[in-house]
């Protein structure tokens, strides 16, 4: 394997234990810009949707991804959201061990899980306005 000696970013000289980058600077223009945690939170989010088995756990929705989430079958158990916040911040391990405690359903079908009240058919529409 290829030893790299300059930055991935500056082309700077890389010295002591500097594997990659030269500076937390240079590490971070590569990893917590808005564009790389936006692709690393989609490409994530792609992944776990596959493997939850790609559609809606209910319905069986899976035209859209935005239109998918994971819902935590305990809320006493939940620790965080798995938006693309934390799918783009978090460490691949906490987002497993979250992942193992929710199931993947479309937005639809996880506002009529916590929201049964709303239902249409058993509400006035009067009441409602």
């Amino acid at each position: 394997m290829k030893e790299i000696i300059n930055c991935k970013i500056c082309g700077c000289k890389l010295e002591g234990k500097q594997t990659l980058y030269c500076s937390t600077i240079c590490k971070n223009k590569a990893h917590q810009s808005y564009e790389a945690q936006k692709d690393r939170g989609l490409h994530r989010k792609i992944k776990l949707v596959t493997e939850s088995g790609g559609q809606c756990s209910v319905c069986g929705y899976k035209k859209n991804l935005a239109a998918l989430t994971f819902h935590h079958k305990d809320p006493s158990k939940k620790e965080f959201k798995l938006d693309m916040r934390s799918l783009s911040n978090r460490k691949l391990s906490r987002i497993n061990d979250e992942l193992r405690k929710c199931t993947l359903i479309c937005h639809n079908c996880h506002a009529e899980l916590h929201h049964p009240q709303h239902d249409l058919e058993s509400t006035s529409l009067s009441r409602l306005l």
